[in-house]
């Protein structure tokens, strides 16, 4: 849910673009891609990592992780998003292979995505314990 409030955040984030320019549909994406990445980087640096998306679900980072792993996790998740805008035999193909095939998996074994296991294992939880 965290990363669809993301996606619909930045989405709205984007439209004037999208509308106000004169690119083919492929540099929109493409522009699309690079606005989530930086938007994501907004977040890390100015907002202690905390998606809207986390905000809206009462979720928290489980552990203050270092800034080349939020950095990692950051480029990670936007390839992983990416997903959402190409595809090659009908229209969000490789998304469905990176949700059912590559992220469901993941969580499944190891409670985050893949994303995140490869950024150092970073994990989103529900309540934050008092430390």
């Amino acid at each position: 849910l965290n990363s669809a409030i993301n996606v619909g955040v930045a989405l709205l984030l984007f439209f004037p673009v999208y509308f106000l320019t004169d690119f083919n549909l492929v540099i929109k994406k493409i522009m699309f891609i690079l606005f989530f990445l930086v938007l994501k980087l907004i977040i890390i640096f100015f907002y202690d990592n905390r998606s809207p998306g986390m905000v809206i679900t009462k979720t928290f980072w489980r552990n203050k992780y270092p800034l080349p792993n939020q950095l990692l996790h950051a480029v990670l998740y936007t390839i992983s998003f990416s997903t959402l805008l190409f595809w090659i035999y009908f229209p969000f193909d490789l998304l469905l292979i990176n949700i059912l095939f590559i992220q469901l998996p993941m969580v499944l074994k190891t409670g985050t995505t893949l994303h995140g296991y490869l950024a150092g294992k970073m994990t989103t939880v529900k309540y934050l314990k008092a430390t």
